[in-house]
């Protein structure tokens, strides 16, 4: 249907959202009044029925004389009460809405009850004269006004009710003298208006529901109409496009073909037809493998294979077309997929460029390029053509001069900016003059490396190989050569060096450049000659307790300690793992055992650092000093390793007292235990000791594995220990290795040596559940058995950053509990009946 003009701008006027919305809102208010109204409305018939109901029922009072009933508990005896109760309990029995039925009357300012519909026996039960004490004014109101009333919602000790109270009036005065009231329970109350008001939501929703409706059918229908616009347009450019299309094609300045899944042509425009010298009927019948030149074929071939394959998205080759005539055609190839959609015939584009004309200049441009490059090639560097003078005067530098020195070319031609031997170091300047002149002399080529300074300052080293051009009559016309950069070769003989002579982690020298130097030094003039040793104590304790990096920073520490010690001449050397040693040339006994003594004071400074990431230093020195040539210097080597052995036996028990203490101290950090936890450990455990009838020695190894029965627990990641939620199943695994370092630790250590096999199995299981080996009953060591008690013990009633303390009762529970399974059970009767009750 055509629209008239009068409708299109009505309808670009009228927005259909400023429309939806009116009517959306419009329809909400209505709901909201609608549903209001209803509600309303059933409440009102809920009351009126509610009153209609209570006051028939009131009715039938009126008869009953009830100023013949006293008030009092004695009523019950009394016909009239009888008859009363009996009717208040066939009405709530007929009306099963109101859960009470009762009448009451007011004496004295107060409510008293006459009787109530609930039987005797009823825990609800009211008895006549019964003061109604939770009453609020509206129970009393009635007896003023003498109106039927419905009370608001009220709560008494039966519940929560809406009441409707008539007033029972005196026939002759007219008074009211009691009051007929029935409970309906406060939740049902609303039932009927909110039943109603749920019909008139589902009402108004289907109204929504509708105008949804209508709106998404109003915009469809605009939107039909805006696509049937917007078709027509399209429609017009498509053909604009299609006209556009053929006239590129045709006119296209390269050749283009179109192909089909058949692989047969479908379009080609005349460029590719005058390209390659064809006529479209001539194509039909030849293939295209055919007229490509054979050296051009396999290549063509395996890239069209990969692209039909879809191994690649296309490609583009230079070949050659067979003219019939029998000359050739060079191209540009370009195939390129056409992707228009799965039922298209269209397979693909091919685009030709003749570039016969272009290849015969490119040829020749490379044959001369080639022969430039072979001349390119042998000059790495600078090429150079000089004079034979002092300041090495250049006539011709090629164009890598400026990427060795920082200058132009023409910066040094006739030494217009700077004279090439001002480049050359003063210190290599003599050198280059006299070895040029003595292969100017003897006829040779020269060759020699020395430094020379760039442009930015930066120094390089170089080498350099030439030869001079004489006359015929023999005098030197020019010096020719080649200059290269040879920096970093002569950096990586340096560092290879470096390496050679120093050891890699402490940067000091290393055995062999140590060994090498004694050679050179030990001489009558570097007499008195001394040399000193030193040897670091506990690193293998180091490495296992804190892992090898605490080591090797130990080791860092205490070389640097010593270097700090020695002279400018000293030759210092780490010369074994743990093991420096020093030349000290011209220097006598008594000089050596001064700089013996700074260090071993250096290293008692060091240890009174209180910083926690400076490693204690336990070194033992020893010296001795070569005073004469006849004496052999390795008889001093020997006298100073017995030195340095002595005093290690001297101070092992103290260094390793020290470390011990040091892996004991991170012990307790690390497994956040404390020292109270360790004591209470001892007492435990020493107690069940003294149970067992143990020896006092086996009571000592005891004590002190109660104390670092946890060792192992400084090699387990911080994160792991302080992890306050549960374990994955790989820190599992980690934390499980626990007992095993600390082995490894004790084993170490001669003073812990006794306590590894302990370390090594207070995990371990009564039912052989536990770790790391998994061994049961007598098989675990005792010493372990009662650890495994002790600790679980102390860790239940203790408390932790995750949970309080376990009372000392439920601890015990679970003891006995895993007696048997995880504890060893006569130890846990030990433990409970004659430890326990000692600590209590």
């Amino acid at each position: 249907m055509k629209q008239t003009p009068t409708f299109q701008r009505l309808k670009q006027r009228i927005n259909p959202k400023t429309v939806f919305r009116f009517c959306l809102i419009s329809l909400i208010i209505f709901s909201l009044f609608f549903i209001r109204y209803t509600w309303i409305i059933s409440l009102q018939e809920t009351e009126d029925e509610a009153m209609l109901t209570v006051e028939t029922a009131a009715a039938g009072f009126q008869l009953i004389p009830l100023d013949q009933l006293e008030v009092i508990p004695d009523d019950i005896n009394k016909p009239e009460y009888q008859q009363i109760k009996e009717s208040l309990k066939s009405l709530t029995a007929l009306n099963t809405n109101f859960r009470f039925a009762y009448i009451y009357t007011l004496k004295n300012n107060h409510l008293y009850f006459i009787a109530d519909s609930e039987p005797e026996n009823s825990s609800d039960y009211s008895p006549p004269g019964q003061e109604y004490t939770e009453a609020t004014e509206t129970f009393f109101q009635i007896f003023d006004e003498g109106n039927t009333l419905i009370t608001e919602p009220t709560t008494d000790r039966w519940g929560t009710w809406t009441s409707v109270l008539v007033p029972l009036k005196d026939n002759e005065t007219g008074q009211v003298i009691a009051t007929f009231g029935m409970d309906y329970p406060s939740a049902d109350w609303y039932n009927m208006a909110i039943y109603n008001s749920l019909l008139a939501f589902i009402f108004m929703l289907c109204l929504f529901l509708i105008l949804f409706s209508f709106y998404i059918v109003f915009l469809k229908n605009i939107a039909l109409n805006e696509e049937k616009s917007k078709l027509l347009v399209v429609s017009k450019k498509q053909q604009e496009s299609e006209l556009l299309f053929r006239t590129i094609f045709e006119q296209a300045p390269v050749g283009i073909s179109i192909v089909n899944t058949d692989m047969t042509i479908a379009m080609m425009n005349s460029t590719f037809l005058r390209i390659i010298d064809r006529k479209k009927e001539d194509l039909d019948t030849l293939n295209w493998t055919i007229i490509t030149h054979p050296d051009d074929l396999k290549k063509d071939l395996d890239y069209f294979e990969k692209f039909n394959n879809g191994v690649i998205d296309g490609y583009s080759i230079e070949k050659r077309y067979i003219k019939p005539d029998g000359a050739m055609c060079t191209v540009k190839m370009t195939i390129a997929p056409l992707k228009i959609d799965h039922e298209s015939k269209y397979h693909h584009l091919c685009i030709i460029d003749d570039i016969s004309e272009h290849k015969k200049t490119e040829n020749a441009l490379i044959e001369s390029e080639r022969s430039k490059a072979v001349f390119i090639s042998n000059l790495p560097g600078i090429a150079y053509r000089c004079d034979y003078d002092i300041d090495w005067t250049m006539k011709f530098v090629s164009d890598g001069c400026y990427k060795l020195t920082g200058y132009q070319p023409e910066a040094l031609v006739d030494n217009k900016a700077i004279a090439f031997n001002e480049l050359i170091l003063p210190k290599y300047q003599k050198t280059v003059w006299d070895q040029w002149s003595h292969s100017v002399n003897t006829h040779e080529i020269f060759r020699g490396e020395y430094e020379i300074s760039t442009a930015t300052g930066e120094i390089k080293w170089v080498y350099e190989q030439g030869q001079c051009l004489y006359d015929e009559s023999g005098q030197v016309q020019a010096l020719e050569g080649l200059i290269i950069d040879i920096t970093d070769r002569k950096n990586k003989e340096e560092e290879i060096q470096y390496a050679n002579e120093h050891d890699y982690l402490t940067g000091l020298y290393n055995r062999k450049y140590f060994e090498n130097s004694l050679i050179t030094i030990n001489t009558e003039a570097q007499l008195p000659l001394s040399y000193i040793i030193g040897d670091i104590n506990g690193v293998k304790l180091i490495n296992d307790a804190f892992g090898l990096t605490e080591g090797d920073k130990l080791i860092i520490r205490t070389g640097m300690i010593i270097e700090s010690c020695c002279r400018e001449n000293d030759i210092l050397a780490r010369t074994g793992g743990d093991e420096f040693c020093i030349l000290l040339p011209n220097t006598d006994n008594t000089t050596a055992e001064d700089i013996v003594m700074r260090i071993s004071k250096a290293c008692e400074a060091s240890n009174r650092n209180p910083n926690p990431e400076i490693p204690y230093i336990s070194l033992s020195l020893g010296f001795g000093t070569k005073a004469l040539e006849s004496i052999n210097f390795f008889d001093i080597v020997k006298e100073a390793e017995a030195d340095m052995y002595k005093q290690k036996l001297l101070e092992r028990k103290s260094a390793h007292s020290s470390i011990v203490a040091s892996i004991k101290a991170t012990m307790f950090e690390k497994s956040k235990e404390t020292e109270e936890h360790g004591q209470r450990m001892i007492q435990f455990s020493k107690a069940i000791g003294l149970a067992l009838h143990l020896s006092q020695r086996d009571l000592n190894k005891l004590e002190l594995f109660a104390m670092l029965h946890d060792l192992g627990k400084i090699g387990i990641d911080d994160r792991i220990l302080s992890k306050s939620g549960k374990l994955t199943e790989d820190e599992w695994i980690i934390m499980k290795k626990h007992p095993e370092i600390g082995y490894r630790i004790a084993m170490s250590a001669p003073e812990l040596a006794p306590i590894a096999e302990l370390i090594l199995s207070h995990h371990e299981r009564w039912d052989g559940k536990g770790y790391p080996n998994g061994l049961r009953e007598s098989e675990i060591l005792l010493g372990a058995r009662i650890i495994a008690i002790t600790d679980a013990y102390d860790a239940m009633t203790s408390d932790r950053p995750y949970r309080k303390a376990m009372p000392t009762q439920a601890a015990i529970e679970q003891l006995k509990q895993n007696s048997g399974t995880q504890f060893d059970p006569q130890i846990i009767e030990i433990f409970v009946n004659t430890v326990l009750p000692t600590f209590e």
